[in-house]
Formats: structure tokens, sequence, C-alpha cells
């Protein structure tokens, strides 16, 4: 049921995360089959540490979890947003599972980043359109990024893209390689001095 209607060719959008590709090959780019192992390896974990900890909101942070990859699982096309906000470092998962956390949390963090990232922008990634380059500031509403600070000498040279991810990416933008140097700003978006 994973993916019934997932490869549905009828629906593919130009930058859909299916276009083109078989289950298989979805399932290998996104490395799904490693995240499913990984987060019940995390459900385990969790299931460990709450015969131990009965803080309210560990055990609710641990209900809605659980409750969360069975969600994901049974979904046609799983988002898999809720959980790499949990793994971004400082967050939930860190909060509540400490060091015994930290090696599947950074592992579930990295595959989820690869899948959002063709998804949606994401605060300090680096991008480019139309031989410009810049930078994803930590700004935006809801949760909703796309303020792209762009690699200029003026003080203040940003562009709202929030919520236009495919609209970049068709107008010809791109995710750059982060050890890209910008020439007039820093990693932050702040203008070097």
């Amino acid at each position: 049921m994973f993916f019934k209607n997932i490869f549905n060719k009828n629906k593919i959008t130009i930058y859909s995360k299916t276009n083109g590709l078989s289950k298989i090959e979805y399932v290998e780019k996104y490395q799904l089959k490693n995240l499913f192992t990984l987060l019940h390896q995390a459900e385990d974990l969790i299931e460990e540490l709450a015969l131990t900890n009965s803080d309210v909101k560990f055990l609710k942070f641990k209900n809605i979890f659980i409750e969360e990859i069975c969600e994901i699982e049974g979904d046609n096309i799983a988002d898999i947003t809720k959980v790499w906000n949990w793994f971004k470092p400082h967050k939930e998962w860190n909060d509540f599972t400490g060091s015994k956390g930290i090696e599947i949390g950074s592992q579930i963090f990295n595959i989820t980043t690869t899948w959002k990232l063709d998804d949606d922008f994401i605060p300090g990634t680096k991008v480019s359109l139309d031989n410009e380059y810049g930078l994803i500031l930590d700004k935006g509403n809801d949760c909703s990024f796309g303020i792209i600070r762009w690699d200029t000498p003026k003080e203040v040279d940003e562009e709202d893209w929030v919520g236009m991810f495919g609209t970049f990416k068709e107008s010809g933008g791109k995710i750059i390689n982060e050890s890209h140097q910008f020439k007039y700003i820093n990693n932050d978006g702040s203008l070097k001095t």
C-alpha cells in the first residue's frame, strides 16, 4: 500500500520526487528501506528509555513518535518533514535521548535531509539561479523557508521564494555544493567585512 498511488504516471509533475522513477529506484534514491530500519531502531531505543524515564513531555514525544512511524509507513506519499524536524541537531530527539541517540539520530537526520532537499528550501542551503549564488536564510513563516540572501555587496539583497520551491527549480534554480565560497556574504548570510 505504501507506494500505491505515488507512482501514478498521470499525476507526475516535472519536479515530483517520483518523476520517472520506478518504486525500487525511489526507495533506493531516498534510502527509505534504511530509513525505516533506523526509525524502528530509534523506536526500540525510545521504548528502552521509557522504562526509566516517566517525564510527561518525554512520554508524549514517545507516543507521537511511534504513531508517526506507523503513519508514514502506511502513507501512499510519505511526508517525513516531522521526522526531519525532530532529528535536527538540538531538537526533540537529542533532548530526550542524549548521548544514547546521537549516532542513530545523525543517520536519520542525514537521510531525511536528502529527502527534504529534493522537496523544500532548508535554511543554510546554498543555491544558484541565473549564474547568481545565494543562501537560504533561517527566516520564514510557519517553518516555511525560502528567503534567499544573494551573494552581492548590497547591505540587503534578499528575495522571497517562500512556498515556491518547485517554481524555483523550474526557473533553473539549483542546490549547490556546501563547500561553495561566497564572495560577499558569510555562510550565515551576513555581509563580509
